[in-house]
């Protein structure tokens, strides 16, 4: 199978990225839908288009994805009271939930940024941040989810995302997205995906934090985080 990643950006500012694994028939399919997402995305037209494919050459790994669970609230103001209350139940302190909404409301970073429980930063490049990739969804789970209005395309995007960083020990993620007219965010723990509508206002920028034990191995995380290739099931 081959990994498929997109980025785009415009002088120099990231726009948008994804990412598929697939068979070497559906490359050319796939890679023009990739570079159409690109030239259509509302953050802009992009300056910069990079396609890279490469063959994976070892195991990919399939998981179960997390549960799914959709939490209204009215304003951003509960929507962050209620991210903070699921963050609070896996033990991380409030001190560093406001580090990591600091961190959100700044926005600019093309990855995500990591916590340990005493709100220390562990990601290397403190402007690029983490990436997760070498992911991808079946073709089921993304039907299930558009099917059963449980999500959106950007859900799917997500739920890879939150189920590979789940998987490999990171406490909980909370993020809010790119797009500036989403305003739906979430918060993953080992409990499930927390869909968190107005989790931000529109317009305002995205960002992601990962939370980590103090106790990490940092540089086997990444490592894993960036180049280990999972499919979710």
């Amino acid at each position: 199978m081959y990994s498929i990643k997109m980025r785009a950006s415009k002088n120099g500012k990231h726009i948008s990225g994804a990412e598929r694994i697939v068979n070497k028939d559906e490359i050319e399919d796939v890679a023009r839908e990739l570079i159409k997402r690109a030239l259509t995305h509302e953050n802009g037209t992009p300056d910069f288009i990079n396609i890279k494919i490469e063959e994976i050459k070892e195991d990919i790994e399939y998981i179960d994805h997390l549960p799914i669970k959709t939490i209204h609230c009215k304003n951003k103001e509960e929507a962050r009271e209620k991210a903070r209350e699921i963050l609070r139940n896996e033990g991380i302190p409030d001190k560093v939930i406001d580090y990591a909404y600091e961190i959100i409301d700044k926005g600019g970073m093309r990855g995500a940024a990591i916590l340990n429980l005493k709100g220390e930063r562990l990601e290397p490049d403190k402007e690029r941040g983490v990436r997760v990739k070498n992911i991808d969804t079946t073709k089921e789970l993304k039907e299930k989810i558009l099917k059963e209005k449980l999500g959106t395309e950007r859900t799917v995007d997500a739920i890879a995302i939150a189920s590979k960083v789940i998987h490999l020990g990171v406490i909980a993620e909370l993020c809010t997205s790119d797009n500036k007219s989403y305003t739906t965010g979430y918060v993953a723990t080992k409990r499930g995906y927390f869909r968190i509508t107005n989790l931000k206002k529109e317009g305002e920028s995205g960002g992601r934090v990962f939370f980590v034990k103090n106790d990490v191995n940092i540089e086997d995380l990444i490592d894993k985080l960036e180049n280990k290739p999972f499919i979710i099931k």
